[in-house]
This record gives C-alpha cells, sequence and structure tokens, in this order.
C-alpha cells in the first residue's frame, strides 16, 4: 500500500509533521489492522525549493532528515517520492533541474529513500 503524508489538517511539509503523519499510518496498518510492515511503501510529500517563499526553504532537508526517522520508527516499511516536486520552480532549465535532482537523491538515499517517482520520458 502506499501511503501519501496527508491527515485532515492537510499535506506534511515539515520534518515533524512528515514522521508524525507516517508513524500514525503504520501503527494504524501495523497494530491495528494486521498489514505487514514491508508492504507499506511511505511517500512524506517532497515539496518544491526555491520558490522564493523564506517557509519553503527547509523542504528538501525536512524530506530527507524524515526518511531517517520513518525508517527509524517505522521498520521494514519503505519511502519514495516524486522527485521532480523538488524543482518544480526551474521548469524549462532542465540543467539545473538536474544538478538538483542528483544532489537530492545522494542525500535522500543515504537517509533511507528507496525509490523516487520520475518522468522517465524526461531521462537521458
Amino acid at each position: 500500500v502506499i501511503v501519501m503524508a496527508f491527515d485532515e489538517q492537510g499535506q506534511a511539509a515539515t520534518f515533524e509533521d512528515k514522521v508524525r503523519i507516517c508513524k500514525r499510518s503504520y501503527d494504524l496498518l501495523v497494530d491495528t489492522a494486521g498489514f505487514p510492515p514491508e508492504d507499506i511503501i511511505f511517500d512524506p510529500n517532497i515539496l518544491t525549493v526555491a520558490t522564493g517563499m523564506s517557509e519553503h526553504n527547509s523542504y528538501a532537508i525536512d524530506f530527507i532528515r524524515a526518511c531517517s526517522e520513518i525508517k527509524r520508527q517505522c521498520p521494514y516499511a519503505k519511502i519514495s517520492g516524486g522527485v521532480s516536486n523538488l524543482s518544480f520552480g526551474f521548469r524549462g532549465v532542465n540543467t539545473v533541474r538536474e544538478a538538483l535532482h542528483a544532489v537530492f537523491l545522494y542525500h535522500a538515499i543515504k537517509a533511507g529513500m528507496d525509490m523516487g517517482i520520475v518522468n522517465a520520458g524526461m531521462m537521458e
């Protein structure tokens, strides 16, 4: 099952919300419903950076930090995310987007990200 990090208050944007929502979902699925944890894929929302809004400045690092903490609190679960969301503000500047994606993936994978959603038609 794929679980997006949304709850009654909306989309998880901060580190704390990403972890809180994924942990709550994990507990409901594993402890209440008896769902196998190795069949859970969390998508804690990769959000757009470099928008000019200061509250968006930590979105990439919040996702990366959340990967490590979700892995710690939710054993055997997997983590995924839509990589192109990160660089949405740079549409049409593919060199910048590819560089951002490469650096982000390097760190996110080290932190526990298992898979990414990409536009295969844009890969070279």
